[in-house]
């Protein structure tokens, strides 16, 4: 609360006169509290401050204002102290330009790999949207609250997913229904793909058809919605149903109209993005990985197929950032795995490896653990190189151990 010295002092000089007291009885008074009655202060003390004087001190000035019983406002104090339990309970004041800018600003640092130095503080920017979501004043305030926390959540998300796509799947199920009750399609579609995602990241590394029931299960869900999607979030949807659907594919006339899928958001690439509050983009290159990505994982696929679209992007896009090139060279690793050239498998998963370490990166892929899994049951199980980058990546798993 402000403090104003003048009115403080009008205000003291008329409670003390109140009270019947003399400026040198209340100068004992407050001497007492201070604990010099040997050594009492002056009445010119309260003189001064009567007439306007500045006094820091915000504990002496709530002494004086109890005093003479004067409300701890004037002495610019409040009765709740700033730690007392009743503020937990309430919303913290908001600056919604601030939240949004730093969104933005958070989702920008996804393609470095550097996002999950900052969560701490996106956790603690959901706590207080929940908060603040919860207490607000109107409908159009919590709307634009919950539009906020939804953009957080989703940002939480991806830090999560990168190692743990089940809990990151939980998080999204609780920004699929706020984005659902507000009616914030946008959100809502992008927060079931990110889920569909989380499960088709379970599905690509244990094969689980469970996972990928769950991931068809929320592209159905996107299409139920028909009015205020933009196209960019339509495209982001589609680069993503269409891998979904080549996973599912039963014929080879199933896996071409999913590749079809997948190509409709090509017309996104290279369109400047509706939202900069989310990490995701569409361009040649994530639209690259995924047809490589199809053709790997899908039963129908073929890795040798997906190999030349991985060449094809090295030709066509050799620098990328440090997060895409780790996907990038697991995907080879995993497209050589599969043809069972286990050196190439091993060099391209080191390099990820290294990627991750050199760039300092935040999170290490959990994909790199099933790579490592998979040699180890391979033929090349006994290889030392095998063996050598076993103990690497133990390495950047457990630094503390070593």
């Amino acid at each position: 609360m402000e403090f104003d010295a003048k009115v403080f002092g009008v205000e003291l000089r008329k409670a003390r006169k109140r009270m019947g007291w003399t400026a040198k009885q209340l100068a004992l008074l407050y001497s007492e509290e201070l604990g010099r009655d040997d050594k009492p202060i002056d009445p010119t003390f309260i003189y001064h401050l009567e007439s306007g004087a500045m006094l820091m001190n915000e504990g002496r000035r709530a002494i004086l204002a109890r005093l003479v019983d004067l409300p701890l406002a004037v002495a610019g104090l409040s009765l709740l102290a700033p730690s007392s339990a009743v503020s937990l309970f309430l919303p913290k004041a908001i600056n919604v330009g601030e939240y949004q800018n730093t969104l933005s600003e958070y989702a920008g640092t996804w393609s470095t790999g550097t996002t999950y130095r900052l969560a701490k503080d996106i956790r603690a920017r959901v706590s207080i949207l929940e908060k603040a979501s919860l207490y607000a004043g109107s409908a159009e305030d919590r709307t634009q609250l919950v539009d906020l926390l939804c953009g957080y959540q989703i940002l939480a998300a991806d830090v999560v997913g990168e190692q743990d796509p089940a809990s990151s799947a939980t998080l999204l199920s609780q920004t699929i229904k706020l984005a659902q009750q507000e009616k914030l399609n946008n959100f809502y579609v992008h927060a079931l793909r990110q889920r569909a995602q989380s499960h088709i990241s379970m599905y690509e590394v244990s094969r689980d058809q469970v996972a990928l029931n769950q991931a068809i299960e929320d592209f159905a869900a996107t299409e139920q919605v028909s009015k205020g999607i933009s196209p960019f979030y339509l495209g982001l949807v589609n680069v993503r149903k269409g891998l979904v659907l080549a996973y599912s594919a039963t014929t080879k006339q199933d896996f071409t109209a999913a590749l079809k899928v997948l190509d409709s958001s090509s017309s996104q690439i290279g369109q400047k993005p509706d939202d900069t509050r989310i990490s995701a983009r569409i361009d040649l290159e994530r639209w690259r990985l995924n047809r490589a990505s199809a053709y790997l994982y899908a039963p129908l696929g073929s890795p040798t197929l997906a190999l030349t679209e991985l060449n094809e992007l090295e030709r066509e896009q050799p620098n990328t950032s440090p997060r895409r090139s780790v996907h990038r060279n697991l995907l080879f690793s995993e497209a050589y795995l599969s043809l069972g050239n286990f050196p190439m498998s091993v060099a391209y998963a080191t390099t990820a490896l290294e990627t991750t370490s050199y760039s300092y990166m935040d999170t290490l892929s959990s994909r790199l653990e099933g790579v490592y899994r998979s040699l180890r049951k391979s033929e090349f199980g006994s290889n030392p190189e095998t063996a050598h980058f076993g103990v690497s990546l133990l390495r950047a798993q457990r630094p503390e151990l070593f």
